[in-house]
């Protein structure tokens, strides 16, 4: 429940169960990815969110904006939100980098609670463009695709004053999910893939 001229920010980290056929391992493996986000409410019911998720070798920039609208304890959002993408990865035998942008339009319905809220984001996750290379060479490049769609539930525990516990279970079903672009990926599928957040917003 963003009004005109508030701004929030939350730190957080991820972990993601990456799938065993690109990591070539049944051990189970998490990547961790640390976020940032900011957002700022503008008038109309409007706010703008920029982020910045990064595991230290893949980072991940969005800018957006959503219009919401509250009605008792209930509220909705409609947005879209734009992301750069780039990394690399020399080391431990890998030579991958890559480069991209990516869209992801998307709908929000939450309800408020005496002292905590939920949310469900769905997402689609466009590929506007994206070119991987290892060992200099072009191994993948897509242009206007649709890599698929993810499912997102947050619950944020009020602490005190502004400040609330944020905890996140997002699922994704992409063909294309960029932490894990060291390890590439020779099949086209969707593969499911869930993320486990917890951060502090404030």
């Amino acid at each position: 429940r963003m009004q005109s001229g508030n701004l929030k920010y939350l730190a957080g980290m991820s972990l993601a169960n990456l799938p065993e056929d690109v990591i070539e391992s049944d051990d189970l493996f998490r990547a961790p990815l640390f976020k940032f986000h900011a957002l700022y409410g503008i008038p109309k019911n409007f706010l703008i969110e920029g982020a910045l998720n990064t595991n230290l070798v893949t980072w991940h920039f969005s800018l957006g904006a959503k219009w919401n609208y509250v009605f008792n304890k209930f509220s909705f959002a409609l947005g879209y939100d734009v992301a750069y993408l780039f990394g690399g990865l020399r080391q431990f035998g890998f030579d991958s980098s890559i480069k991209g942008w990516m869209n992801y339009p998307n709908v929000a319905i939450g309800y408020k609670f005496s002292n905590f809220t939920i949310s469900v984001k769905g997402e689609l996750v466009l590929v506007t463009s994206l070119t991987q290379t290892a060992d200099d060479l072009e191994v993948a490049s897509d242009v206007n695709t649709f890599s698929g769609y993810t499912l997102t539930t947050v619950v944020e525990q009020a602490l005190w004053k502004d400040n609330y516990l944020h905890v996140v279970l997002k699922i994704n079903w992409v063909k294309y999910y960029y932490p894990q672009f060291a390890a590439i990926s020779t099949f086209e599928r969707l593969y499911f893939i869930h993320e486990f957040t917890v951060g502090y917003v404030f």
